[in-house]
This record gives structure tokens, sequence and C-alpha cells, in this order.
């Protein structure tokens, strides 16, 4: 199996902006199927699937807590993912990776549920119950919600939304057992066809830990289908052998960075690998046999 080349993309603007030139989101952020794009911290939008059947989806959009540490989200920005402004328009589903206030906001998402009325959610079950108990909590939204409630090294659950397949398992969040035991921490894997027996697959990890021994209770299913992108905390990169956990151990052709603080490690910036530092900065999802 090839080693993962880490991808070459300019992350901090488009090649073609003038030297010094400030480049907005809108211009950066990429319409193409094939592609992630950076929220802030660890939100990621993934557009998947066949040009004329691509799906939007969102990875941990919205957040409280930047715990005095990582970019924090101002209030125009929430304001245009809840209620689905461009480019935030025309999802399929929000994904949230667990309930920790640095990837998730129970009133936001709510007010999201509620601004969308055609939108879909995957959380865990602990992240859906803070949100039974906000003020904008409507009952009807939970026709609209997947509540994922799996046990570490549990068999990764499988579903569809639309013609995309979703794979949902549980990874230990960073520092288990001794930090977060409790949490439930879901790795999400979402592909759609792209072409001929092709499709777009992409992984987010969420707080993953990097350890390869809570991966191997997953090995077959890792194993099944190779992914075109994984969209991984940065501190996958600090491992000793991080292009074989990524290309090895995650089975994906890439990996992107991202939950990165805003005082960027200095050991982050000398890996060689891609990461998400702000709004709109895209990498492709590479294409792979549909399986």
């Amino acid at each position: 199996m090839a080693a993962v080349v880490p991808m070459v993309v300019a992350l901090a603007g488009c090649a073609n902006e003038e030297p010094g030139a400030p480049a907005s989101a809108a211009t950066r952020a990429s319409s193409a199927t094939g592609t992630a794009t950076s929220i802030l911290n660890a939100g990621v939008t993934a557009q998947i699937g066949a040009p004329d059947a691509a799906m939007k989806f969102l990875f941990d959009p919205l957040y409280d807590n930047h715990f005095g540490s990582l970019e924090q989200l101002d209030a125009a920005l929430i304001e245009r993912i809840v209620a689905g402004e461009a480019p935030y328009d025309n999802v399929t589903a929000v994904f949230v990776s667990h309930a920790h206030g640095d990837h998730f906001s129970a009133r936001h998402i709510t007010r999201m549920l509620a601004a969308q009325p055609e939108l879909q959610l995957v959380a865990p079950a602990q992240a859906v119950e803070q949100m039974r108990a906000v003020e904008e909590w409507n009952p009807t939204f939970a026709t609209r919600i997947r509540a994922i409630s799996l046990d570490n090294g549990a068999q990764a659950e499988s579903f569809e939304i639309g013609a995309a397949k979703v794979e949902a398992f549980r990874s230990p969040h960073s520092g288990w057992p001794d930090r977060h035991a409790d949490i439930h921490n879901i790795t999400f894997r979402v592909s759609a066809a792209s072409g001929a027996q092709m499709a777009h697959r992409v992984m987010h990890l969420g707080d993953a830990d990097p350890g390869t021994e809570y991966y191997e209770p997953h090995a077959e299913f890792l194993s099944s289908a190779r992914s075109g992108l994984a969209i991984v905390p940065f501190w996958f990169f600090s491992e000793d052998d991080a292009e074989g956990l990524v290309d090895t151990t995650l089975n994906a052709e890439g990996a992107v960075g991202m939950h990165v603080p805003a005082q960027e490690p200095a050991s982050l910036k000398d890996s060689g690998w891609d990461y998400f530092t702000e709004e709109g900065q895209v990498v492709p999802i590479a294409e792979v046999s549909e399986q």
C-alpha cells in the first residue's frame, strides 16, 4: 500500500489571489463536489456525490466555548449557519461528534433545526439530551434526529441519509480513559457515489485519541472501504507514524487537521500536513472505489 502523500493545497488562500490581498471566505470556499471546506475549529462542510446529485453535510459546525485557546464563532457566522445562508445553504444533515462545548451548542443546533425544516441531525444521544433541555426545543424535531449510543469497540452503526451512506462508531476521546471516559466521541464515515463505481468518502473523527489500539476493534470495518479524506484532530500529526495512522489504520488517501488552537503549535507548522485555521479553506476529497 502506498504511503500517504500530504496534499498540496494553499489553505491560507487561493493561489490566484493577489499577494497580500485579503480573501473573503465566500471567494475561497468551494462550491464543487468532492471538497471539504473549513468553518472554524472542528467545523467542516463536506460536499460529496456526483455533480448533478451533490449533497452537503456539516460536521461540528456550531459550538459555545472556545476555552480561551480556539477561534471563537462570531454572531454573524452563527446566524448564517443557523439560517442556512450561503455557503451553508442546502445542507442535508449535520453531524455532531460529541457533546463538548468546543464542538457543540445545544441551543444553536436546536435553532438550526427550527430554521431549516428539512435538515437532519446525527449526534450522540448525550448531545440530543442536552438539546431537549433548551427553550427552543420542539418535540417534533425528534423525527429528524438520529441519536447514536454506542460502546467503545462496538460494531459500527450503518444507515442511509438520502443517497449517502453513513457509518458511525465510537472512538475514545483523546486522553481516554484517564480523561473524558464518559464522553461518547463518534467518528463518522460518510460516502456518496460520484461516478461509475466511484465514490466520495470522508471521515470526521471529532476529538478521537490517535492510539492505534483503539481502532483494532474496527480494523475490518475500516479496511472494508477506503476513504478519500480523513478529517482528524491536529494531534494525529504528532504521532511517530502519522502516515501509517492515516494510510493503514484509518485507510484514507489523505488527511487534513482540524481543532487547531489560535496559536498554531510550531510542531504542526513543521509537520508537512495540511490543516484548517480559518473559515473557507478547501481541500479535495479524493475519489475512491464505491465498494
